[in-house]
């Protein structure tokens, strides 16, 4: 897989393969999207058991493997949820504004997710729905 990586520091315990985005107040740290209008920004490669450590991240333009906690079509719009688990992006927002489900973090690029709790390959380009 390519993957460009980048390195971010982690306030709490983050499990591999979940996408993240950074955490809110802290420069340069890393954590699971606290809400899907969370901007994600990488997914993670490894484990960190700790929260002093450094994890790799791979970043805007990567593909990685995603942990899945639902079904998604192939290249299909894949969201976070606030475990970082991959989930199906819906384009059913009808504001002005950003609200939930929002964020997206990039393309199903990988065998579609017909069970929860698979993993596939997501093609990291995140962007925003914000409605009509």
């Amino acid at each position: 897989m390519n993957s460009i990586v980048h390195s971010f520091r982690v306030a709490t315990t983050i499990l591999e393969q979940r996408i993240v985005g950074l955490f809110s107040g802290s420069a340069g740290f890393v954590g699971y999207p606290e809400d899907t209008t969370e901007l994600p920004i990488g997914i993670t490669l490894d484990r960190v058991n700790e929260t002093t450590g450094v994890i790799p991240v791979a970043g805007i333009g990567s593909i990685a493997r995603v942990l899945f906690n639902d079904t998604v079509a192939s290249g299909a719009l894949v969201a976070a949820d606030t475990s970082g688990r991959g989930i199906p992006f819906t384009l059913a927002n009808t504001t002005t504004q950003l609200t939930l489900s929002a964020a997206y973090a990039g393309l199903l690029t990988g065998r579609a997710v017909n069970l929860t709790a698979l993993v596939s390959e997501v093609y990291l380009a995140p962007g925003y729905e914000s409605g009509a």
